[in-house]
């Protein structure tokens, strides 16, 4: 079966097309990436410092949201869902985006919570189960545009979770405010330090990124010094030298020293020195939630 998804951030907006087959129970039994196409249409722009997302956005967003529409037509796809995350939870108008995208393109957009972002993402218990030790817990970190979420896991079952808003967009535009910072730090100071933690299982394009520069192993991770020196290092180059001479894309050469410092600071307070990157987002379980309920039908 093919399906999609298209998950709606803060930074970029993405469609992932893959093919799902299950048994006569419905449980997946495969799982193929098919396509993957992500654009920058950056709503959070908007949204953390107007509350609202601008006509300028909404055009781009429009555009990109047919496009997807012609895309899903070429690669057959059967049936898809759309989900946004922090930017349209934070907009004034999200309910006139919603209509003006369904009257463009037919795409009927859902908004979802930080819980329901963090239970998509970690729904690929199949590839947890290879990275979660059970004898411990673990840190789920997810560092969008607008928002980290944060949650604990213990044998592949979120037994805390909260979402904070402070995200690398957010940091751009200065708008993390101190009191976000603090209240993230206690939390983390108690609820989570003590569980003492086996290590990070991160999520995001940008550690994604600093995954794949690493050259690591599948499942190997990363290392508290190595993504500090990786952090310090693109620090020192303005956007441009970041885009030729680190091969980035625009839109994450702004956005990658946020998301480390991000990373960093939650590994200072929770004192975990190993960050996993399995490569797993929202989209990913979105598809999966998606052929689980056409399954059970």
């Amino acid at each position: 079966m093919r399906l999609a998804a298209i998950d709606i951030g803060s930074n970029g907006v993405r469609l992932l097309i893959a093919d799902v087959e299950g048994d006569e129970d419905g449980q997946i039994t495969r799982f193929r990436k098919v396509k993957l196409f992500r654009v920058p249409v950056r709503l959070g722009l908007d949204a953390f410092t107007q509350q609202a997302i601008s006509e300028a956005s909404l055009t781009r967003f429009a555009k990109a949201m047919k496009g997807f529409v012609y895309l899903m037509e070429v690669y057959e796809v059967e049936d898809f869902r759309a989900c946004a995350t922090s930017a349209m939870r934070e907009s004034d108008n999200a309910e006139q985006v919603i209509e003006h995208i369904r009257d463009e393109s037919g795409i009927t957009i859902q908004i979802i919570d930080g819980q329901s972002e963090a239970d998509l993402i970690l729904s690929n218990k199949a590839l947890l189960t290879q990275v979660l030790d059970p004898r411990f817990s673990h840190l789920y970190v997810d560092v969008g545009g607008g928002s980290t979420e944060l949650s604990l896991l213990k044998e592949d079952e979120i037994v805390l979770s909260r979402s904070f808003k402070i995200g690398t967009i957010r940091l751009l535009q200065n708008m993390a405010k101190e009191k976000d910072w603090n209240e993230m730090a206690d939390w983390m100071q108690t609820e989570i330090a003590p569980k003492n933690p086996l290590n990070i299982i991160g999520s995001g394009g940008n550690i994604n990124r600093i995954f794949k520069r690493s050259g690591n192993r599948h499942f190997e991770p990363l290392m508290y010094d190595f993504i500090r020196k990786e952090r310090d290092l693109i620090a020192t180059l303005d956007i441009e030298d970041r885009i030729y001479l680190q091969d980035l894309n625009r839109d994450r050469a702004e956005v990658i020293v946020p998301a480390l410092d991000i990373f960093l600071f939650v590994m200072n307070q929770t004192g975990i020195r190993q960050v996993v990157v399995p490569k797993i987002g929202v989209a990913d379980g979105i598809v999966r939630r998606l052929f689980e309920e056409k399954m059970s039908r």
